[in-house]
């Protein structure tokens, strides 16, 4: 994906351990950092105000990139909670930005020794990138001890300055972000996720500067920190999306930038102009992968999963790659490609059998925005529409496995923009229920002595399905059998598999199914004249319940529905006790489903587990933990035989 630029701060441990001296401080200052720790006890350094100013300028020189160029001036101050600590952080910035003069104070203005390094960003060792990491950190050796750090960074072409955040991997006790407008300039300054949060905005005018001042203050911010699968920060929080739209020059005449989406496109349009594609080097790739196909579909499958699998995915997405992709015939040689490559690819190749394809650009599920917003903020991703008997087709190069006419869930519903000349079209990509993802099992269980046999299938769709096809591709040939063993049986001892058959696992378009023969160990107790049994060897999300420390919502990979129905035959001699109490939970984005009931000799388990918009928010976990805890308390209970 391309990666918005937005100035984001994590921990970085940039040099080795420093000798640590002994700083005077005052003791107010020591008292401070007593609070603070209290206030934030997990944290070693606390930022207690920040201030990030934004200007604009204006100049027609050659040299320039852009005649409307920004400078951030950012001053930051810290205080130590924790001897000896070491304060880290980074700024992203590519051939579009640079990072100016960092220095580094001490509460009594003295310099302070920093460390700094300016990196290129790689991915997967690939350096085709011009993104830059500049990292930089000093130590506070003495709880209490304050340290001023300021730097700029100029961007060169303002379009590329899309969004601005409050929250820091530290946290702050005031962070202010402030822009001064000049008249010459349209800038629209769009608050997201606001709401919540206690944002003070004031806007003054200077006549004699010809300035509009606009400030924002935020305090008692919280540190922003990474969670396993947590939302995309532009998805929950506050955050300001610079919008500018248009400049007058010195003769005044009024020059739009981004004031529309058709200067939007018409900006993306030009980089696609500025790309020499050669087709004659595809043609016979293209004739031999579609050899002996008969229909169309057939073609367009042969093209669609020949880039998937062979073309290799590297995100070399920053400053202008970002928005311009690599020419098909690069692509094609170099057998690797970001998003826009494959995209673009797969678009000559199909042009070349005679198809209509388009580029077309895509903001996924990351991203908050639509196209009702002319930013460079709203797109993080290509792909490539197929038109075919008047119908739209999505097709994402990125996605191994999936299959013609399959979305992923992370572009499922989201708004498009296609190419057309010098024009575009708008459109949305199709959505679908959790039924698309739906894994259906069946068991029939019968019990000899001690050990329960049976049969199990199971029908795995959509995104549950390619994911199981990914890894098992992934995994060498002679590794396979014994891969897809540990996986059946989640590399459980007790159970012994037999009679494992698969539907093809290369086949995209239908569903994969899977059964086997097993025998189930140490799920049966004898006490006496009574059998305790618990049928229930997957027993989904009974551990899955969220602690104290969770502060985002959890975001799963896909939609989930998980359906299953088990026949456990009663053995000779016995009868039923007691069966588990029915769980029956719905939230209206999750549900948990689960009963026994009884037919004569047979006892029939039925599980119905939904999750139908892919999401936990952080205010529905409590609800969610709730859920979990009954759903555990289910699963542990037991199935009681006792003799006739």
């Amino acid at each position: 994906m391309r990666f918005t630029f937005v100035k984001l701060f994590f921990c970085l441990i940039v040099c080795g351990p420093l000798t640590a001296q002994t700083t005077i401080v005052k003791k107010e200052d020591v008292a401070t950092a007593e609070a603070l720790k209290k206030k934030y006890p997990k944290e070693d350094i606390v930022g207690l105000t920040q201030r990030s100013e934004f200007s604009f300028d204006y100049n027609e020189s050659k040299s320039l990139k852009s005649p409307v160029t920004s400078l951030e001036s950012v001053t930051s101050s810290v205080i130590a909670v924790k001897d000896n600590s070491y304060f880290s952080s980074a700024v992203f910035h590519n051939d579009q930005s640079e990072v100016l003069k960092l220095k580094v104070t001490g509460d009594r203005g003295k310099t302070v020794y920093f460390s700094s390094s300016d990196d290129i960003y790689q991915q997967d060792g690939i350096f085709h990138s011009d993104a830059k990491i500049y990292k930089y950190g000093f130590p506070l050796s003495t709880r209490g001890e304050k340290a001023n750090y300021e730097y700029q960074k100029r961007y060169y072409d303002v379009k590329y300055l899309t969004s601005v955040y409050f929250h820091e991997s530290k946290p702050l006790e005031e962070n202010t972000i402030v822009f001064n407008v000049p008249s010459w300039l349209t800038v629209e300054l769009k608050e997201i996720n606001f709401a919540g949060y206690t944002i003070a905005k004031t806007s003054t005018e200077d006549p004699k500067k010809k300035m509009t001042t606009h400030t924002y203050v935020l305090k008692n911010i919280p540190a922003y920190k990474a969670q396993n699968s947590a939302p995309n920060i532009a998805k929950n929080y506050p955050h300001i999306l610079v919008l500018c739209k248009s400049y007058k020059t010195k003769e005044g005449a009024t020059t739009n930038m981004f004031n529309s989406l058709d200067d939007l496109y018409s900006w993306y349009h030009g980089l696609i102009e500025e790309m020499k594609n050669n087709d004659e080097t595809l043609k016979p790739v293209v004739a031999d992968l579609t050899k002996g196909k008969k229909t169309d579909i057939e073609k367009i499958e042969a093209i669609y999963y020949w880039v998937q699998e062979n073309i290799r995915y590297i995100a070399f997405e920053n400053g202008i790659m970002g928005f311009k992709p690599e020419t098909a015939q690069n692509v094609c040689k170099n057998k690797y490609g970001d998003c826009k490559g494959k995209a673009n690819l797969m678009k000559h190749m199909l042009g070349i059998a005679g198809f209509e394809a388009r580029l077309t650009w895509i903001g996924t599920t990351d991203i908050p925005y639509d196209y009702s917003i002319p930013s460079l903020a709203v797109d993080n991703h290509m792909i490539c529409t197929l038109v075919l008997g008047g119908k739209r087709y999505f097709l994402d190069g990125t996605e191994e496995y999936i299959a013609f006419n399959d979305y992923a869930h992370r572009i499922q519903g989201r708004p498009v923009l296609i190419e057309d000349g010098a024009k575009y079209f708008l459109d949305k990509v199709p959505e679908f229920s959790n039924e698309r993802n739906k894994i259906e099992t069946t068991m029939k269980l019968s019990l000899e002595g001690e050990v329960l046999k049976g049969n199990y299938k199971s029908i795995y769709n959509g995104e549950e399905k390619t994911g199981i096809i990914r890894g098992y591709s992934a995994i060498r040939s002679d590794n396979k059998e014994e891969a897809l063993k540990k996986f059946l049986s989640s590399d459980d001892k007790n159970i012994k598999l037999s009679n494992i058959t698969t539907s093809s696992l290369l086949e995209r378009q239908k569903p994969l199914e899977v059964s086997y023969d097993f025998e189930l160990s140490n799920y049966v107790t004898k006490a006496g004249g009574e059998l305790y049994i618990n049928i229930d060897r997957e027993k989904e999300f009974g551990n899955s319940d969220f602690d104290s420390t969770r502060i985002n919502d959890y975001e799963f990979g896909n939609k989930i529905l998980r359906v299953s129905k088990t026949e456990f035959t009663v053995p000779e001699g016995y009868k039923v006790d007691y069966l588990p109490e029915a769980v029956n939970k719905k939230h209206p984005d999750f549900s948990f489903k689960m009963a026994y009931t009884q037919t004569g000799n047979k006892i029939v388990y039925d599980k119905t587990i939904t999750i139908d918009n892919a999401i936990i928010r952080l205010k529905d976990i409590p609800t969610w933990n709730m859920y979990v805890k009954e759903a555990k308390k289910f699963y542990n209970d037991q199935i009681v035989l006792v003799k006739k």
